[in-house]
């Protein structure tokens, strides 16, 4: 289940084998990569207006109840709690980053 407004991209991601081996964290690619994708369908449901795409995907959501999608309201990651190894890996790929220059820190202040 997906509101994807770019498909081509999607597919793309779920066709490379290196975006598969990086993406372990979700379920879908963990699944692609066991069981390959000669196990799995893809079939686009509804084509709508991007503006529709969060209210339809989460009407497909509530009605097929899909086993690989495991956040429960579209568009949102409430409810998705990363463990603790991938808590301390987000941290640790944040360090040593400088995210604005000293110049930029002082203009937001």
């Amino acid at each position: 289940m997906g509101s994807a407004v770019d498909i081509r991209k999607r597919m793309i991601c779920y066709y490379s084998l290196k975006y598969l081996a990086n993406s372990t964290s979700m379920a879908i690619c963990r699944a692609l990569s066991k069981y390959g994708h000669s196990n799995f369908r893809l079939e686009i449901l509804e084509y709508c207006a991007k503006s529709d795409v969060i209210s339809r995907e989460q009407y497909y959501l509530d009605l097929l109840n899909p086993e690989y999608n495991l956040l429960l309201t579209a568009g949102s990651r409430m409810g998705q709690n990363h463990t603790e190894e991938t808590k301390t890996q987000m941290s640790e790929s944040h360090r040593g980053k400088t995210y604005f220059s000293s110049e930029k820190k002082l203009e937001l202040k």
